[in-house]
């Protein structure tokens, strides 16, 4: 009898992630499932926080064996799926070996981008501008250039390509890379490309329009309203040593030279935040307080590319998975996700029966050191020249002029170092398995207790 009271509550789950949408067979999500009931049916004597820790220990050691094979000092990962909050971390925030802190704060690369458009949706709420607006209509700046005859929506779903008379990142003033970005020229319009250019751009255009910063722009849109406590442009000094993800950490700027040139953040890069606040944010996001309905459609409705929302730099459900997006088979169809090249990555979804899921990766392999990074660089150009490929520079300095003081920036380029295929997206999918397992264990309780609304949080740390 008992166990007919477990078939059942399996047998009814998996009727329920059918008929929310989700591309994984049946045998693929009752595995999971049945997984978790077992766990769940030999520990009733435990509490749900001895519960959940059994049902990471896998995801704990495909962290821990990723970390320990590619030059990743530490990581911060997360699977939150309503009220049940789990948190693991591992190794270090820095080449000292010092333990990465809970309020560890992640450079998270092009994520930016998708706080530039909550930004810019909010501004179309407003009034301020609407999606069918030239630029040169809303900005005299650009009145007289190529850049003026683009539209707010060409922008925002990454449907131009640009070409700039120079490299940012050569520029050594912000004065001359504003310069290089006003007058660089727009080609193959209505062509999605994923670019920085145009986030960088809109970035530029909202500060002009609102007279604002885009800090202050994102303290109104974003911070105050999510009550986030650790999110960034421009970092306080008490808060650098909480620095990771970036080889610039300890002088408060991010892993990109582009940002960098700019004065550190320029709408595609430059924000800092801890998982507490990334978690937030996703919540933030499903529950509507930030983003509006349209464009929370608009993240996870096939667009201009098939594996890629209209909102251009989100990334949506495919039935081949992990393979074609950046979200596992197993996550309902309603999941997008954003990534950045440091490899980080945040799923954020609520399913049609009002589930709130959101995961978070934040990797640290920027965080790796010079040395090891000139080494890790030999080593690939190594295995190049034996492919009779070209060598490539993935370590590299700059030096830009700030306050008539040369400051001295460094790039270490981690994508090559750490195979997104055999790093983010293995965690994609552990982390896709274990909000199933946490999604069971919630409607198991619910059975039992409906209003059962307590908040569960587990944080594991690896030695």
């Amino acid at each position: 009898m008992v166990y007919n009271v477990y078939l059942e509550i399996i047998e009814d789950f998996i009727k329920k992630i059918q008929v929310e949408g989700c591309y994984a067979k049946e045998c693929e999500i009752r595995q999971v499932v049945e997984e978790a009931m077992s766990i769940i049916k030999t520990n009733l004597d435990k509490t749900l926080e001895e519960i959940i820790e059994i049902m990471i220990d896998e995801n704990i050691e495909e962290l821990e064996h990723i970390r320990n094979k590619y030059p990743i000092p530490g990581y911060t990962v997360s699977v939150n799926v309503n009220n049940i909050h789990v948190k693991m971390l591992g190794g270090y925030i820095n080449e000292q070996r010092e333990k990465i802190p809970e309020n560890a704060l992640f450079d998270i690369a092009s994520m930016t981008k998708f706080y530039t458009q909550i930004i810019a949706d909010n501004l179309i709420k407003e009034k301020i501008f609407s999606c069918t607006d030239k630029i040169k209509e809303i900005d005299n700046t650009f009145l007289h250039t190529k850049l003026g005859e683009l539209t707010i929506e060409d922008i925002l779903s990454f449907k131009v390509s640009f070409k700039t008379n120079g490299r940012l990142e050569e520029c050594q003033s912000i004065e001359e890379a504003l310069n290089c970005l006003y007058t660089m020229e727009p080609y193959d319009i209505g062509i999605y490309n994923d670019n920085d250019l145009g986030m960088m751009l809109l970035k530029e255009v909202m500060e002009h329009m609102t007279e604002h910063t885009y800090q202050e722009l994102l303290e109104k849109y974003i911070i105050k309203p999510l009550n986030l406590t650790d999110t960034y442009v421009k970092v306080p000094k008490d808060k650098v040593m909480l620095l990771t993800g970036s080889s610039n950490a300890d002088i408060g700027c991010v892993n990109d030279p582009n940002a960098n040139a700019l004065g550190g953040y320029s709408g595609h890069a430059g924000i800092f935040v801890s998982n507490h606040d990334l978690v937030a944010l996703g919540y933030g996001v499903a529950k509507e307080m930030i983003l509006s309905k349209e464009a929370l459609n608009s993240a996870y409705t096939k667009g201009i590319k098939e594996n890629r929302g209209r909102m251009g730099n989100t990334y949506i459900t495919h039935p081949q998975g992990i393979e074609m997006s950046c979200i596992d088979k197993l996550e309902p169809k309603t999941n997008f996700a954003i990534r950045g090249s440091t490899r980080v990555q945040t799923n954020i979804g609520k399913t049609t029966s009002g589930d709130i899921i959101t995961n978070t990766i934040l990797l640290n392999p920027a965080s790796m050191g010079l040395i090891k990074a000139y080494r890790e660089e030999c080593k690939i150009n190594a295995e190049r020249v034996l492919a009779n490929k070209p060598s490539q520079k993935l370590v590299r300095k700059y030096i830009f002029s700030r306050n008539d003081q040369y400051v001295k920036y460094d790039l270490i380029d981690p994508r090559q170092m750490v195979p997104d295929d055999d790093s983010v997206r293995k965690v994609t999918t552990s982390n896709a398995k274990l909000t199933l397992k946490l999604r069971l264990l919630n409607d198991f309780i619910k059975r039992y207790d409906k209003n059962n609304e307590k908040e569960v949080t587990l944080v594991k740390r690896m030695k």
